[in-house]
């Protein structure tokens, strides 16, 4: 009969691989919509073609979201169980840091390249008229990761 906590370990690792294929299809997005912004296309063209970018771009976002919802529940449940016996799991916890430690390069790559394109975007288009008056319409940055960041640095076993 498998280990529970074997089992469990694996579905954390999946989830992480999955958030991280996600943050590579977002990189890869955002690389798209730079090209776009850079292309010489008419401002408005651009606005259009980047607000459809985005909307294939928020299913991966929800996927982060998900992956990140599902690793603070688990680890809240298995956490103390993965302290008193971390040294038959270090092949797992060793494989979750490699992908934590390429999740926050990923999550940091992604956030530099949305504030450079929405200053490149900001210099091709002024910005849109809002109720209040004339404010930039960025494109939106995906969700912050802070509070998932912060249960991984907080936990011992994932410190390298």
């Amino acid at each position: 009969m498998a280990d529970p906590m074997e089992t469990q370990l694996a579905v954390l690792i999946d989830g992480l691989k999955k958030k991280e294929a996600a943050l590579n299809e977002i990189v890869g997005i955002t690389d798209n919509q730079r090209t776009v912004i850079e292309s010489g296309m008419e401002p408005q063209e651009v606005r259009e073609f980047l607000l459809e970018m985005n909307k294939v771009k928020q299913g991966y976002i929800d996927t982060v979201k998900g992956c990140d919802d599902l690793f603070e529940k688990m680890l809240r449940e298995i956490g103390p169980e993965l302290d008193a016996r971390q040294h038959l799991y270090k092949p797992q916890v060793a494989q979750m840091q490699k992908y934590i430690r390429s999740i926050m390069a990923l999550d940091v790559k992604v956030r530099v390249q949305e504030e450079e394109n929405n200053e490149l975007l900001l210099k091709i288009s002024p910005p849109m008229p809002t109720q209040s008056g004339l404010k930039p319409r960025p494109i939106p940055l995906p969700p912050d990761n802070a509070r998932v960041i912060k249960a991984y640095e907080q936990e011992k076993r994932f410190r390298g």
